[in-house]
């Protein structure tokens, strides 16, 4: 079977918003990663063109951090983008979770990069905060990212989470010497429920497991990322 170049999440969202995430075939669409600057900026533009973006798509420069940008104002570096206008948000991701936002009416729509150290630093907070609306009117969409099964973490990661919210816990299986396979999509969902929001839809793939879709940093350090974007037009 082909593997499609641009797949539509699995989203029940408002009219005039739009979702898409790109597998591996896209190619690299982070400038970030020694690529050829050259081969980046045009592929970009193929898939804003394949997409039909109303707007070119401003691309965040991603540090882990839990900075959180308006769509028209960007900070360097951010690892959340939001907006209440016509725009399109993006993030790159090869293992750590991208995850789109909508509310119910459609007036605001956001994306967050959130490997480990964003979800225990509050990247998820600082941005349901930055969109300034009531957590149940929101809808969430959490895309592929490394599975548990396939993530390993030293008890720091562990601990980290566990000083934060005592019940973190239960997204860490003991995996021997100290170590813990830690549940990511787990960890964000649970964030998410706790701040009010239920509405949240798991794409359930693997980017580790399924090499013949995603990157993965874990599984070969592919210098390269995939984006998940949601627009307004």
């Amino acid at each position: 079977m082909t593997l499609k170049r641009i797949l539509t999440p699995d989203w029940v969202l408002p009219s005039g918003i739009s979702a898409a995430v790109t597998t591996r075939t896209v190619g690299n669409l982070a400038a970030h990663v020694g690529d050829d600057p050259a081969a980046v900026i045009l592929r970009r533009e193929q898939l804003r063109r394949e997409l039909n973006l109303p707007f070119h798509v401003r691309w965040l420069q991603q540090q882990h951090t839990t900075k959180v940008s308006h769509v028209g104002a960007l900070s360097e570096p951010c690892d959340a983008v939001w907006s209440d206008q016509p725009s399109v948000c993006a993030v790159l991701t090869a293992d750590c979770l991208p995850i789109l936002m909508c509310t119910r009416d459609g007036d605001r729509i956001a994306a967050v990069h959130a490997g480990w150290r964003g979800l225990v630093e509050g990247i998820i907070k600082n941005t349901v905060t930055a969109m300034k609306v009531k957590a149940d009117q929101l809808s969430v969409w959490i895309g592929p990212a490394i599975s548990q099964p396939m993530f390993q973490v030293g008890s720091e990661v562990r601990t980290a989470f566990i000083r934060r919210n005592i019940n973190a816990d239960i997204y860490f299986i003991p995996d021997g010497d100290g170590k813990w396979l830690a549940d990511l999509s787990g960890l964000a969902t649970q964030q998410l429920n706790n701040l009010g929001i239920s509405d949240v839809t798991l794409s359930n793939r693997c980017t580790y497991r399924e090499s013949d879709a995603w990157y993965s940093w874990r599984r070969a350090q592919e210098p390269a990322r995939m984006a998940s974007l949601i627009w307004r037009s």
